[in-house]
């Protein structure tokens, strides 16, 4: 027997907004973009200025108008901002994320149990 889920009716839209995101920047703990991602940034003129890394296939994009400083680093964090080239980044990135919200010494310790090599 399939069972029926209903939607939830909510009295106001829940959305994320880029723009919002743009005006709390400074103040947000951490901000991440994986692969093809960091388009966003550029598309809504988030963290100018700031050191990042994207999917190759979107690198000549992300380096057209100058605003930002491109590194082919697997993950690259510059202050809240966390970026990461692709699917392969992953466990990098999710180790960048973990040390930026808990610290290097929690991130180090989940690197052995994970068999991971960095």
């Amino acid at each position: 027997m399939k069972k029926k889920f209903t939607s939830v009716k909510f009295k106001q839209p829940c959305y994320i907004s880029l723009e919002g995101i743009a005006q709390k920047c400074e103040s947000l703990i951490v901000l991440i973009f994986l692969s093809a991602a960091p388009t966003a940034l550029l598309s809504h003129g988030i963290a100018k200025g700031k050191m990042l890394t994207s999917h190759p296939a979107v690198k000549e994009k992300m380096e057209a108008d100058g605003n930002y400083k491109y590194s082919e680093d697997s993950v690259v964090k510059d202050g809240t901002l966390i970026t990461s080239r692709g699917p392969g980044t992953a466990f990098n990135f999710a180790l960048a994320l973990v040390e930026a919200l808990k610290g290097k010494e929690v991130a180090d310790s989940l690197v052995s149990p994970m068999i991971l090599k960095v």
